[in-house]
């Protein structure tokens, strides 16, 4: 399982149509968003709002493979998808314009991390 922490800042001005968003997803398309991320492997996810003078959406992703979930979003041809790609267009600045800077999950090899 691989994790993630994302800084995405939003579009001045936007912060209650951000606000309506993550509501639109936690209640009217909730069933689509949970299908969603079932289709790119995503088992957690994790969202806050850091207000202040340039507010960021931090969010916290678990998946089985962090960069393949989001290919498959930028792929997908599902109208749900296509939708939420738009929002987070209109909401936040760059939104998959993103770079690792740290990630100590182990990998593959004879050195297996701290267990």
């Amino acid at each position: 399982m691989a994790a993630t922490i994302t800084i995405a800042p939003i579009v001045e001005g936007m912060v209650e149509d951000w606000r309506a968003f993550v509501g639109e997803l936690q209640g009217a398309r909730r069933i689509e968003w949970a299908q969603s991320q079932r289709r790119r492997g995503i088992t957690r996810q994790v969202v806050t709002l850091a207000e202040g003078k340039a507010p960021l959406a931090v969010v916290y992703t678990e998946a089985g493979d962090i960069e393949q979930a989001a290919a498959r979003l930028a792929d997908s041809d599902d109208p749900f998808d296509a939708w939420y790609r738009q929002q987070m267009a209109s909401l936040h600045q760059d939104p998959y314009d993103t770079e690792v800077v740290f990630d100590s999950a182990p990998r593959p090899g004879p050195w297996r991390g701290w267990r």
